[in-house]
Formats: C-alpha cells, structure tokens, sequence
C-alpha cells in the first residue's frame, strides 16, 4: 500500500514537471496561429478556425514537445498532435502538426 501510493506521487510530480516545462494552452494557441500565419501548412489539417477542446499537456522528446490535443471543427473532435519548440525569445513555435486518429 505504501509502495502504490509512493509511486502515485511520483507519477503525479513527474507529470506536472513535464506540463510545467511545457506551453500553457494559450501558448500553444498563439503558436498555432504563428504556424498558419506563416503559411507552413500544405501537408497539415486545416485547423485555422478550430479550438482545442481537450489539452493535458506536452512531453519533452530531446528539446521538442510533443502535444497530443482534441481540436473541434466543424467535422466534429479531431485528435491532433502537435510538434513544438521554445523559441530563443521565450515563446513557442509549432514545428509540425498532423492527425493522431488511429487508422483502422
């Protein structure tokens, strides 16, 4: 019972680290209309006037963050996930984004 409940603590501490080192979800809405403003998109979904429904957070993978996200649009929730990285002036750029449903 100790074991369990040691290990949901530092399951719990070690998540919020990895939303803290993270973009806020305000971020990574304003880094998403950076990407489509810039015009990168010809192999990303339209999300331009989606809004995210569902955020938990990003995980670090070697100086990027991978964000899995729920966009909703007008086809209905959209899994989407999302590539980002801190820019040197402290914001977020999106690197990528592509669809995250499972293929049947």
């Amino acid at each position: 019972m100790i074991r369990a409940t040691i290990a949901a603590a530092a399951l719990s501490a070690l998540s919020a680290c990895g939303a803290l080192l993270g973009p806020s979800q305000p971020d990574l809405e304003a880094a998403i209309r950076d990407f489509y403003a810039r015009g990168e998109t010809a192999s990303a979904p339209d999300l331009s006037n989606a809004h995210i429904v569902d955020y938990e957070g990003c995980q670090p993978r070697g100086g990027v963050f991978t964000c899995p996200v729920v966009f909703s649009t007008d086809q209905g929730n959209v899994p989407i996930m999302i590539w980002v990285v801190r820019t040197t002036s402290g914001g977020w750029e999106v690197r990528n984004l592509r669809n995250n449903e499972r293929r049947r």
